[in-house]
C-alpha cells in the first residue's frame, strides 16, 4: 500500500516544470543545469505516518548513484544512519532506526547531491512530516556568510540547534554522547562531539530556513560542515554562533551569522627543511608572518648561531633563514624560534618551538642568482600608481649594485630605477619619476651578451661582450575611464563598523572603517562588480562571529545579495543597493 502511494503522488505532492531528460545523457549540449525535485513521498506536512522512515524523491535528471552522507540530513536525528538508494532519476531513503512517536521531523537534502554531470542542486530541499496528528510550524529563517572558497566548492554552511537545560533530558539520540565524567544533570551541549537535533544547509547565497521545529531552549550556530559528519571540526571548519535562543511563537528574528574560525590553538613548528649549503627553511603547522619571527636561531652544545638574513621565496610561505656562518657538516644542530604569531595573533607553543635536524654537505651552486618572479606580471593591466613594483629572485642576492642594471620604459622614455632592499631576495623598484595613467610601462635588465668575432688576418678570433638589455616584465597602469570611488553611510554604523568590497572576477580585497555616523568611503578603485559586506569589527578589525566558550553571540553583520556594480567616477552605496540595517549590539 506505502508504494502504491508513492506513486500515486509522486508527481503530484511537489510537482516541479521538467526541464531535462529523466534518462541517462547520451550526449548533445553540456548540462550545467542542476537537478531539480519533481516529486516526493510522503507529500510535505503529512501526517500519522508509520514509525518506518520511507521517503522517496524523484528528480527531473538522473543522478550520481554516489551520495555522501553530507548530502541528507534528518532532523531530530536517528540512532542510526540513513539508508540511500538511487534508481535512476529516483532517490529512497530509509533507515533501520524506526522514528519515535507523534514526533514531527524535517528531511533536507544539500548540495553535495549532484546529477551526472557534477551539477549540485541548487538550493536545497527541504520535507516535513510527523507520526503524530499536528506538524510542528516553527522555523528559523536568515542568511549565514559564504565565502569564495564555499562559493567555488560549491560546499555551503550548515545551521544547528542544539538543545539546552531540561530540554536535553528527554532526547534518546543524546545519551551516547553524554560525557561520562559530568557530575549532575547534562544541561549544555558538547558542539564537537555531539550532533544537533535540527540542521539544515544554506543555498550559495548563505540563505537557510530551519523548518518543523518545536518549541525550546537551544544553542544555535552555523558551521561548514566539510566532512559532512555534523559535528563541528574546530580545527578545520569556520563557525558562527547565534549563542542562546527561546524558540517559541514570539520568535520572529530574521538571523545573520558570519563565520570565522575557533580554532585557538597555538602555532607549533613542525620540521625543518636545509635549502641548499647556507639555507634552512622552518615549516609551521599554520602560516607564521614573516616579520613576528624575531627571535630565531640554531644552536649546539653551547654555540649559538643566528641567521644574518630572513624571507620567503617567491610563490611560498614558508620562512626562510640565511646563515653566513658555515655550519659543521654531518653535525647535529637544534633550529628554534622563540616568538612567531600567524595572521589571526595566535602565538608560538613554546614546547613546541624547536626542531633537531642535521647539516648536510650541498654541492656548491655557481649559477648566479635569476629572478623567479616579477610583480605586476607580465601582461598586467590597470596596475594603480601606488601599487609595488617586486623582483624577487631564487636565491640570497649580495651587494646594492643592481639599480645600475635595471631601465624602465615609460612611453618610449628609458629612465633609471631606483631599488629598495625588502630582505635577502626581493626588491621593490621604481621609476626616478612618477608613474602616469593610460602608460605602457615595462622593465628591462642589464646583461652581457658574449659572443667569438669572425677570424683576424691572423686566424684568431676576439671575444665580443656586448651590453643587452632582458624585458623582465610589461604592464599597463589604470585607465582615467575606469578608476571609480565608492562613498555612502552604512544604516545603523558607527566608528566600530568596517566596510569590504570583494571584486567579484580578482578576489581583490578593499576594506575601511567608517565614521562615527556610519559614513565611508574607498578610492582607487576599478569600475565592474564587487561585493560588499559590513559589520561590526573586533579589537582588530576583523568580522567577530561569537564564541563557543563560553557561549557569546556574533558582532551584527550584513551583507547585501545583489552584486555592487560601480561605474567610473564617484559612486553612493546606497543609491545602488538596498542596504540591511546593521542592528545594535
Amino acid at each position: 500500500m506505502r508504494r502504491i502511494y508513492w506513486y500515486t503522488l509522486a508527481l503530484v505532492a511537489l510537482a516541479l516544470v521538467a526541464c531535462a531528460t529523466v534518462v541517462a545523457p547520451s550526449g548533445g549540449p553540456e548540462d550545467k543545469l542542476p537537478p531539480r525535485v519533481a516529486g516526493v513521498y510522503p507529500a510535505p506536512n503529512s501526517t500519522n505516518l508509520p514509525e518506518e522512515l520511507y521517503v522517496k524523491v524523484k528528480f527531473d535528471e538522473w543522478i550520481n548513484a554516489t551520495i555522501p552522507r553530507s548530502a541528507v540530513t534528518i532532523s531530530p536525528p536517528l540512532e542510526k544512519k540513513l539508508r540511500m538508494e538511487v534508481d535512476g532519476d529516483e532517490l529512497e531513503i530509509t533507515s533501520r532506526a524506526m522514528l519515535d512517536s507523534n514526533t514531527t521531523y524535517t528531511l533536507t537534502i544539500g548540495s553535495a547531491l549532484k546529477d551526472l554531470h557534477g551539477n549540485a542542486i541548487a538550493t536545497p530541499f527541504q520535507i516535513s512530516f510527523s507520526t503524530g496528528p499536528s506538524i510542528d510550524s516553527l522555523n528559523i529563517v536568515g542568511r549565514v556568510m559564504v565565502t569564495p572558497e564555499m562559493f567555488k566548492a560549491k560546499q555551503y554552511p550548515s545551521i544547528a540547534l542544539y538543545p539546552i537545560g531540561s530540554d536535553r533530558e528527554h532526547r534518546n539520540y543524546l545519551k551516547k554522547f553524554r560525557d561520562s565524567t559530568l557530575v549532575g544533570p547534562d544541561t549544555f551541549p558538547r558542539f564537537t562531539k555531539e550532533i544537533p537535533e535540527f540542521v539544515t544547509q544554506a543555498d550559495s547565497n548563505g540563505y537557510f530556513r530551519l523548518i518543523g521545529l518545536h518549541a525550546g531552549s537551544y544553542a544555535a550556530i552555523a558551521f561548514l560542515d566539510k566532512n559532512g559528519n555534523r559535528r563541528l571540526e574546530i580545527s578545520d571548519e569556520d563557525v558562527g554562533v547565534l549563542g542562546k535562543i527561546q524558540l517559541d511563537s514570539l520568535f520572529t528574528d530574521s538571523v545573520w551569522l558570519p563565520l570565522a574560525t575557533m580554532d585557538t590553538s597555538l602555532v607549533e613548528l613542525d620540521s625543518i627543511k636545509q635549502v641548499g649549503k647556507s639555507v634552512v627553511q622552518a615549516i609551521f603547522n599554520r602560516t607564521v608572518l614573516l616579520d613576528s619571527l624575531t627571535d630565531c636561531f640554531v644552536y649546539a652544545g653551547g654555540d649559538t648561531i643566528r641567521p644574518s638574513m630572513k624571507f620567503a621565496f617567491a610563490k611560498s610561505e614558508l620562512p626562510s633563514f640565511y646563515f653566513d656562518q658555515n655550519l659543521k657538516t654531518d653535525s647535529s644542530y637544534t633550529f628554534q624560534c622563540n616568538v612567531a604569531i600567524d595572521s589571526l595573533d595566535r602565538a608560538l607553543d613554546t614546547a613546541r618551538n624547536a626542531f633537531e635536524f642535521t647539516w648536510k654537505e650541498a654541492k656548491s651552486d655557481t649559477l648566479p642568482p635569476d629572478i623567479a618572479d616579477v610583480v605586476p606580471a607580465m601582461g598586467s593591466k590597470n596596475v594603480f600608481l601606488d601599487d609595488e613594483i617586486k623582483l624577487s629572485y631564487n636565491k640570497p642576492v649580495f651587494g646594492d649594485s643592481l639599480a645600475d642594471l635595471l631601465r624602465f620604459v615609460i612611453l618610449k622614455d628609458t629612465i633609471k630605477a631606483i631599488v629598495e632592499r625588502r630582505d635577502a631576495v626581493t626588491f621593490v623598484v621604481r621609476p626616478e619619476r612618477d608613474l602616469v595613467m593610460d602608460a605602457s610601462i615595462s622593465l628591462f635588465s642589464l646583461y652581457m651578451d658574449t659572443t667569438l668575432a669572425l677570424p683576424d688576418s691572423t686566424g684568431f678570433r676576439d671575444t665580443v661582450i656586448t651590453p643587452k638589455y632582458k624585458k623582465l616584465t610589461s604592464f599597463e597602469t589604470v585607465k582615467k575611464l575606469r578608476l571609480a570611488s565608492l562613498s555612502g553611510k552604512i544604516p545603523g554604523g558607527d566608528a566600530n563598523t568596517y566596510v569590504k568590497l570583494r571584486e567579484s572576477e580578482k578576489g581583490t580585497i578593499r576594506d575601511t572603517v567608517c565614521s562615527a555616523d556610519g559614513s565611508f568611503e574607498i578610492k582607487n578603485l576599478l569600475d565592474g562588480k564587487y561585493i560588499v559586506e559590513y559589520y561590526r569589527g573586533n579589537s582588530k578589525g576583523r568580522v567577530d562571529a561569537g564564541s563557543l566558550e563560553p557561549l557569546a553571540k556574533a558582532k551584527p553583520w550584513r551583507s547585501p545579495v545583489d552584486t555592487l556594480v560601480l561605474e567610473n567616477g564617484e559612486n553612493i552605496l546606497e543609491s545602488i543597493l538596498q542596504l540591511p540595517t546593521l542592528p545594535k549590539e
